[in-house]
């Protein structure tokens, strides 16, 4: 054998070693490094994905707290007597007139079972009430107000709202849907559960609505025909406002605590002073002095407002 060719099997033969000692490296070190790797982030992704499924159930367990304190009776037709009656209350407070409450059945909600495959499980009823009732705007805003912070787990799914001519009213058509849970922790009456403070003080107030009235858009001329005309008191010794109520000089004579009727326009009667009257024009405050018109001290104020902005 050739010295040359001595040297070229030498040379195969440390290549074929550093190739050997290459694939031992991998397969005996960065191989399973790598495998270990990679089994360390499958088991940190788990451990991350079972913190956040611990925190949601937490939160949920809070929840599901939350709403057993604030749903319905667990016996139905308990709850559906004891919500129709809140509701019949509600609307009296607010003095809604020409009212019905009519409840439906109330109807099963179940969801699958978690621990038994293929069955379902009963969580409580839904209940649906359609109530009807006449109100002015005003009155009508005060009720959704106490609706809205009322604890219980209930919703208004559709809501109809048409005036009625002259009247001042607005013809009222509400769809509720209300929650009984089997959970729930009010055995025999609704709750008290009510919002903080805080989180009634973060809503918005109804009042701006009222202002705005977007249901007399039509009518804001009738302001102008509505005039103080004098203050006089009666053989009882009430003091009583008497104001031209239209165009034709119709007078009404109101006391104070009482509503002057104007179309679509929630008029009451405050205060009733020797030369002037406070009346409150859908809940903002004007003071109207004789011979004064209700729309002119309206467009007065709010000239006044505009002005200060």
């Amino acid at each position: 054998m050739t010295p040359r060719m001595k040297w070229l099997l030498l040379a195969c033969s440390a290549v074929f070693g550093l190739y050997g000692i290459d694939a031992l490296y991998r397969s005996s070190i960065e191989e399973p490094r790598t495998a270990l790797t990679q089994k360390i982030d499958t088991l940190t992704e788990d451990i991350n994905e079972a913190k956040q499924q611990q925190m949601q159930s937490q939160k949920i367990g809070r929840r599901l707290a939350e709403y057993s304190a604030r749903a319905l009776p667990s016996d139905p037709m308990l709850a559906r007597s004891s919500y129709q009656e809140w509701l019949l209350d509600l609307v009296d407070r607010n003095k809604f007139l020409a009212t019905s409450v009519d409840a439906s059945q109330p109807v099963p909600l179940e969801i699958r079972s978690r621990t038994k495959k293929g069955k379902r499980v009963r969580v409580g009823h839904r209940i649906d009430y359609s109530l009807r009732g006449q109100a002015s705007l005003a009155k009508f805003t005060d009720f959704m107000d106490q609706f809205r912070k009322a604890g219980h787990l209930h919703k208004i799914r559709s809501m109809t709202l048409n005036p009625i001519g002259n009247e001042g009213r607005l013809d009222i058509n509400l769809s509720i849907q209300v929650l009984s849970m089997e959970s729930s922790t009010n055995e025999s009456n609704l709750g008290d559960w009510s919002m903080l403070p805080d989180a009634q003080l973060a809503l918005k107030p109804p009042v701006p609505l009222v202002r705005r009235n977007p249901f007399a858009r039509g009518f804001a001329k009738a302001l102008n025909d509505v005039e103080l005309r004098a203050i006089t008191t009666n053989r009882d010794g009430i003091t009583e406002a008497w104001f031209a109520a239209d165009a034709r000089g119709t007078i009404s004579k109101v006391p104070a605590g009482s509503n002057l009727p104007l179309a679509l326009h929630d008029i009451a009667v405050v205060e009733i002073l020797s030369d002037r009257v406070l009346v409150n024009v859908n809940e903002d405050p004007h003071w109207i002095r004789m011979g004064e018109s209700i729309g002119e001290a309206v467009a007065q104020k709010s000239q006044t407002s505009t002005g200060d902005e």
